[in-house]
């Protein structure tokens, strides 16, 4: 397993995380520390938003040389900080050797993930799978690549 900083990914959406520590003997919580408190906070009673950064990140790095399943990726995220998000998967799966597949009903999160793709030059590391119902009920993948995906966003081509 790679030295990965937490406290980065947890950044993403609370600039003032300082340090993320996991408490207890038997039923370990874990608590962040931030900038202008002294006393450390447990992480859950911080919202949706960052509880969803680590468990994603965290499973992310105990996936090395494996996959990586997250359903309705968006859940949680603010449409603001999924590329981000995104970008750091993409940075980390590279690193580690992970296929990351990801579910999701929301446009916001395929744009920012096409975003991720396009703007950070991981064009060749993502693939949007949209499932369409063909004939007989049965069921047709399409692929839309990061040139198909930014064809389809500027355009206003539905893709979900």
């Amino acid at each position: 397993m790679i030295c990965f900083d937490y406290i980065n990914a947890l950044r993403i959406i609370e600039p003032q995380v300082e340090r993320l520590a996991f408490i207890g003997e038997r039923e370990r919580v874990a608590y962040i520390k931030l900038t202008h408190q002294q006393t450390p906070i447990p992480l859950k009673s911080m919202g949706d938003g960052l509880n969803r950064v680590l468990t994603i990140i965290l499973a992310l790095v105990n996936a090395d040389n494996g996959y990586l399943l997250i359903d309705e990726f968006e859940n949680g995220l603010h449409y603001s900080v999924q590329e981000t998000l995104w970008k750091m998967i993409f940075m980390v799966a590279n690193k580690l050797n992970v296929q990351v597949f990801a579910t999701t009903h929301s446009e916001d999160c395929i744009f920012s993930f096409e975003n991720a793709m396009n703007k950070y030059d991981f064009t060749h590391q993502g693939r949007l799978i949209r499932l369409n119902s063909g004939l007989n009920s049965q069921v047709q993948a399409v692929e839309f690549d990061a040139q198909e995906l930014s064809i389809a966003k500027h355009n206003h081509i539905e893709i979900r």
